[in-house]
């Protein structure tokens, strides 16, 4: 009986963590965005329409690699380093 309720409690432990997992990440692409918009809004049209093209490849890139997170990570690093040298040469 008790190895029972042990394994229930797990399976709603896990629930939990998979829940504010999935939050999280939500929460984590809001603010993403929202720093980037600020960043957009400082800019002139020409850079926009640059790093809007990027934030489209980065929505790519997480709806493809969303559930395989080293895989992300090295696309995102891949990314990234296009985007600094692209920004920097100027």
């Amino acid at each position: 009986m008790a190895d029972s309720f042990n394994k229930l409690w797990l399976k709603g432990q896990a629930e939990e963590d998979i829940y504010f997992a999935r939050r999280d990440r939500e929460l984590i692409e809001a603010l993403r965005k929202k720093k980037l918009r600020k960043k957009l809004e400082d800019t002139d049209k020409k850079t926009r329409n640059r790093a809007r093209k990027y934030e489209d490849r980065f929505v790519k890139i997480s709806d493809k690699h969303g559930k395989k997170p080293k895989k992300m990570r090295k696309e995102l690093s891949k990314l990234l380093a296009k985007i600094r040298k692209r920004f920097t040469a100027k």
